[in-house]
């Protein structure tokens, strides 16, 4: 009988959980919404329970089978980080969690900025200093709700909460840790100079563990909440995007990763930290170090369009199969039109923190399918873009795709022919689920090691090559395309 695992996916809009069998057959995997609460302008909060609920929800569903609930042997997560849950000394939420893309903290980033300068956070955690994220959510609560801040047993995020309520034990994996803010991820340990400014000591949070690495079995009543056997081991996961990582094949230096949702984020494998980039660093289950850097206006540059500008009361938003077919039909370059991706400023490859989104090249000869050629071409010029630099450091193996993007053939054919290289995308979903569950299967001892737990997953592949003849055609409109965008800056001064 095949032993089991369940890799759980606890992201912002969601929880998703997946049933995998140790010689690597997907059995099953479900999905639980929740809800984000804006009670302001700028915050960003959550019920913690309700990441609880959607786990129990989703776990219960994929191991509904006793067959396979009771040769459960381990599960590990895939997180979002930077959320925020103070709780008290029975681990209970004291308030509403504050998400990472909350951004009520300016004051308290300005006050760290001015005492330790812009550089120090990145240069201890990996991540640059934000107005979010746990160090700063922190120091808000102290400031501003001295009553929670005297009440709090330990401040957490999303992982260590679920592992306290799953085991009694609170742990976070270092790839989290480094976007909670909170720890010298190259030391492994708390940062003495944060947690000062914070105003806490490291007694007020999680344990430090490496991805896949044991935490504990189930207590008795979480295995009888998830439907597990209680001897099923709980295993440090890690954040999202390196879950992802894992999920997608890729545990080697110089593979790389081009997630495409609402952001597109490009996460490279390393052999060494380069926090000369500016792109996040932070430490993977597999490989020595990973690179990351996102462009936050990826697919929702095409949602709008979609739903703003190609849109009536009487069709709605565009169908995404319409836009691809008839943007297939235009010309390379988009008869001229040149699309910048930045509606929420862009940091790289141009600093302009303050810029907006720019249609270059616009005249009566232009239709909507022109545009929407653009701003895939825009889209996959950025990626491109950064992808030159991790060039510059070494050659890139190993290009895969997933997400939205990856179900259109024509905006990957794009990407593969702009950058020159092979891109394969993987036809599964969710590979933070696998990811975790490789994790899982690597902490419990059911795989030797991360690399030979994703080997077992067998999952196909559509591979784009490079065309010759578009490549040449558009390394000419690329390099224009970067020519005017090093032009833009002028505009937002």
């Amino acid at each position: 009988m095949d032993r089991y695992l369940i890799g759980v996916d606890i992201g912002t809009t969601g929880a998703k959980s997946m049933l995998i069998s140790e010689s690597g057959r997907i059995i099953a995997h479900a999905y639980a919404g929740y809800e984000m609460r804006t009670p302001s302008n700028g915050r960003c909060e959550q019920d913690a329970e309700d990441w609880w609920r959607a786990v129990v929800k989703t776990v219960r569903a994929v191991a509904s089978e006793p067959r396979f609930a009771k040769n459960v042997v381990a599960l590990s997560l895939s997180l979002q980080g930077g959320t925020l849950v103070p709780v008290g000394v029975k681990g209970e939420p004291l308030q509403p969690a504050v998400v990472w893309s909350d951004k009520r903290c300016k004051t308290q980033r300005a006050a760290f900025a001015a005492r330790f300068g812009e550089d120090y956070m990145y240069q201890r955690t990996g991540w640059r200093l934000s107005a979010g994220l746990n160090a700063m959510q922190i120091a808000w609560i102290r400031e501003n709700r001295p009553d929670i801040f005297e009440k709090t047993a330990m401040f957490l995020s999303v992982p260590d909460y679920i592992s306290l309520r799953m085991t009694g034990r609170a742990v976070v994996d270092i790839s989290d840790v480094g976007i909670n803010q909170l720890a010298d991820i190259r030391r492994g340990a708390y940062d003495e100079g944060i947690l000062d400014f914070c105003g806490i000591n490291e007694h007020a949070l999680a344990e430090i563990q490496p991805s896949a690495t044991p935490i504990g079995k189930l207590l008795p009543l979480a295995a009888a909440e998830l439907g597990l056997p209680r001897n099923t081991l709980l295993v440090t996961g890690a954040h999202d995007q390196y879950a992802a990582l894992l999920g997608a094949g890729i545990t080697q230096s110089g593979d790389v990763l081009i997630g495409t949702g609402t952001a597109w984020v490009v996460t490279a494998l390393c052999d060494n930290p380069d926090f000369a980039s500016g792109f996040s660093q932070s430490i993977p289950a597999a490989g020595n170090w990973g690179s990351m850097v996102s462009l936050s206006a990826g697919g929702v540059c095409l949602d709008w369009f979609r739903n703003n500008i190609a849109s009536s009361e009487q069709e709605g938003g565009l169908p995404y199969s319409i836009i691809n077919e008839m943007a297939a039909q235009r010309r390379i370059g988009a008869s001229g039109l040149m699309f910048y991706p930045y509606f929420s400023g862009s940091s790289f490859p141009i600093s302009m923190p303050e810029g907006k989104a720019v249609i270059v090249g616009l005249d009566f000869s232009h239709d909507r399918y022109d545009i929407a050629r653009a701003i895939m071409e825009g889209i996959a010029m950025q990626t491109a873009w950064v992808l030159e630099y991790f060039r510059e450091k070494y050659s890139i193996r190993k290009l895969k795709l997933s997400g939205g993007a990856s179900k259109s053939a024509l905006w990957t054919q794009m990407v593969a022919d702009i950058a020159g290289c092979t891109v394969t995308t993987p036809n599964m979903s969710d590979l933070a689920c696998v990811g975790a569950a490789v994790m899982a299967g690597v902490g419990s001892g059911v795989f030797p090691s991360c690399e030979e737990g994703i080997a077992r997953i067998v999952v196909e592949e559509n591979e784009y090559q490079p065309d010759p003849a578009r490549v040449e055609r558009y390394q000419e409109h690329f390099r224009e395309y970067k020519r005017r965008a090093e032009l833009l800056p002028q505009l937002y001064c």
